[in-house]
């Protein structure tokens, strides 16, 4: 099963002073991923880019349940907002390494990444 989630912008031009975008990827339980989505949707300029199931996962320490990988698109002001979120409400979730969205699309193999 496959699904996207799409955020309506308000039309407000970007200029070159704001903060430049970060990506995140987090691991949950399958039945945490629709917590987690809300914890994101609370953050101002942060939405959930992908959601993929971690197939042939043994799960976590604390559980064989079978989980997913979200990679979430969020700015540095709203990064402990996410942690907070994500801590205090799906405390077994497995946070990974913040990169920049330079750095996110070069690793996808992306020419305009670097």
């Amino acid at each position: 099963m496959a699904y996207a989630a799409y955020r309506e912008h308000s039309g407000e031009l970007r200029t070159s002073n704001t903060t430049p975008f970060h990506v995140l990827d987090v691991a949950v339980a399958l039945s945490d991923a629709r917590s987690l989505r809300q914890i994101v949707a609370r953050c101002a300029d942060a939405g959930v880019l992908r959601c993929e199931p971690l197939l042939g996962d043994r799960g976590s320490q604390e559980s064989d349940a079978p989980r997913v990988r979200m990679t979430i698109r969020l700015t540095l002001a709203s990064y402990a907002q996410l942690l907070h979120g994500l801590i205090e409400t799906i405390p077994s979730g497995e946070i990974g390494r913040l990169v920049t969205w330079r750095d996110h699309l070069a690793r996808r193999g992306l020419s305009h990444g670097r």
